[in-house]
């Protein structure tokens, strides 16, 4: 009854994304603006929130016990783990029912920000896959107004381990976010990480720190300095393989360090079929399961570290996973395959005791 249920909402979302993302496009055409996937996806989150009074109906799904996983005290219920690209609290709300064991939240900045011009998010489909290509250029409120969101959140009442996605475009800004949020907010929260985002496509400053290993190494220190709590390192799959060797000695030298691997591929609008108008900037952060690859083959080079691997990029399938936990991985990210249809989250979950 229960995989009935999943696969029959799962078909039932599938079909209305689908036909609601046909319309936003027809619309579009015939109003002579450019194509644009987010209008389709911000009334997509909108629908889903509206039926969050009925979650026991649509939402609620178990989580098997035995599948839970401990990192530096911090319990994850599931290996599944919810990628830094949302912080609307109702749509996070709606995962953690059906069992992501995990959240980490959109990537915050110093200042509050706009993001790209639209067009920024796409459906790309690369020799039959789907995908997606954002350049948003990380819009958000900026750490002021982040923090009096996060301090009334109800995403603390799960009882699960957020991860906090800190940006920036220099050393000092990645030490003020993180010192700001253990002065004035979390210092009565203890289920909680930083994820150090060094490898965003959209923000070049903020990817070059990742790619000094010398900057980042400092930057590391610095912030052990400030908290004591575990830290996530997000790098880029772009990065030569002899830069993120680097990057594992440097994790396997600190305490309570997890490396998570990866972020979306830059691709520009001609690598995926897309005309230039389609993109506001001349390419974007692509992800879905054409990147799972390179996922695999960088769980590989980290995992002769010894420290713990979030593996995160073109994940979907159980099959997947059993790959990537047999090369060294403990937690999966997934951001795209949960935009495509969120009710993998309790399919995979009880397809984790076949892992």
């Amino acid at each position: 009854m229960k995989e009935l249920k999943i696969h029959l909402f799962g078909f039932l979302y599938k079909t209305v994304r689908y036909i609601v993302t046909k319309f936003i496009y027809l619309y579009q055409r015939i109003t002579f603006q450019k194509k644009d996937l987010e209008p389709a996806v911000k009334i997509g989150d909108y629908a889903l929130s509206l039926f969050f009074p009925l979650k026991n109906i649509f939402y609620n799904f178990k989580i098997p016990k035995e599948i839970n996983i401990e990192i530096f005290n911090l319990d994850f219920k599931s290996p599944l783990i919810g990628s830094s690209f949302k912080s609307d609290e109702n749509i996070i709300s709606i995962w953690l029912e059906m069992g992501i064991g995990g959240v980490v939240l959109k990537t915050i900045m110093r200042d509050q920000r706009i993001g790209n011009k639209k067009p920024r998010l796409q459906e790309t489909n690369v020799n039959g896959i789907k995908g997606l290509v954002n350049s948003l250029g990380l819009p958000g409120d900026g750490i002021n107004e982040y923090s009096k969101k996060l301090k009334n959140s109800k995403i603390w009442n799960y009882n699960v381990p957020v991860g906090l996605s800190i940006g920036g475009n220099d050393v000092n800004e990645y030490l003020h976010n993180i010192d700001f949020l253990e002065n004035t907010l979390l210092s009565k929260q203890k289920n909680y990480f930083y994820e150090l985002n060094v490898s965003c496509p959209n923000i070049k400053n903020g990817k070059s720190i990742g790619e000094n290993p010398n900057k980042l190494e400092d930057l590391i220190r610095k912030i052990k300095e400030i908290t004591t709590v575990p830290l996530s390192l997000k790098v880029s799959p772009d990065w030569e393989n002899k830069i993120l060797k680097i990057i594992g000695e440097i994790c396997r030298d600190s305490d309570k360090i997890l490396i998570n691997a990866g972020n979306t591929q830059f691709k520009n609008t001609k690598d995926l079929n897309l005309k230039k108008n389609q993109l506001s900037t001349w390419g974007g952060g692509f992800s879905g399961e054409s990147i799972f690859k390179r996922t695999l083959e960088m769980v590989k080079l980290f995992s002769i570290f010894k420290i713990p691997i979030i593996a995160t990029g073109g994940i979907n399938n159980i099959d997947q996973i059993k790959l990537l936990r047999k090369e060294g991985a403990s937690l999966y990210g997934m951001a795209t395959s949960l935009i495509f249809n969120p009710y993998c989250i309790p399919k995979l979950n009880n397809s984790f005791k076949n892992v």
